[in-house]
């Protein structure tokens, strides 16, 4: 793949990542290391500086509505899980506290599409 031979990071290091990030914060799902199916690189994604990878996990059977999947997202240039989406695609900072208290800055970066012009 072109795109990979401009990552910081390799398909197998994404991978790792996201099955650290998984354990530390005890989240669900099964991260297979299939780089065909369970990994893929991307030159931009939406609110992530530079280019990321998602590495997706397997969260079937499941009893409530959604996807059948969970989608690490890593700053390829952070090596770091930026963000998680959920079974229905919100994404989640489980490595931040949910009591955190967000600058005017960063609660507007993170509402701004919601607004109505």
């Amino acid at each position: 793949m072109r795109d990979e031979m401009k990552a910081n990071l390799t398909a197998s290091q994404a991978i790792q990542i996201a099955k650290d990030y998984q354990k530390k914060h005890n989240l669900y799902g099964t991260i297979q290391d299939d780089f065909d199916k369970s990994v893929k690189f991307y030159k931009e994604f939406y609110r992530i500086i530079g280019s990321a990878w998602l590495v997706l996990a397997d969260i079937t059977p499941k009893e409530y509505e959604g996807d059948d999947e969970i989608s690490f997202v890593i700053s390829d240039v952070d090596g770091v899980v930026d963000h998680v989406l959920d079974h229905n695609g919100i994404p989640q900072r489980y490595h931040l506290s949910s009591n955190r208290e967000y600058t005017n800055e960063e609660f507007e970066a993170i509402f701004n599409d919601d607004r109505i012009e």
